[in-house]
């Protein structure tokens, strides 16, 4: 979807998605880009982005959450692991 629409089903602005994918909360693949270069923004990237807006809800900083983050995609972690950080 491109960043319009992740907009409208997001309820984040255009700013704060680029936000995030600047400070590697967010991950596209460079063959995310369409002919015309407009990125294209997967499914789970929405996934990510009501993830971070609810951790944020709950009062956890952008730093904290990019740790769970980096956290989140190990196979391995687990509360123990998330707790020592």
């Amino acid at each position: 979807m491109l960043i319009g629409k992740l907009v409208e089903r997001s309820g984040l602005s255009k700013d704060t998605i680029r936000f995030y994918e600047r400070k590697g909360l967010i991950s596209l693949q460079s063959s995310s880009r369409r002919d015309n270069n407009y990125k294209e923004y997967p499914e789970d990237v929405l996934e990510m982005l009501t993830l971070i807006r609810r951790l944020k809800d709950l009062g956890f900083t952008l730093n904290e959450i990019k740790t769970f983050l980096g956290l989140w995609h190990e196979e391995d972690a687990s509360c123990k692991s998330l707790k020592h950080t």
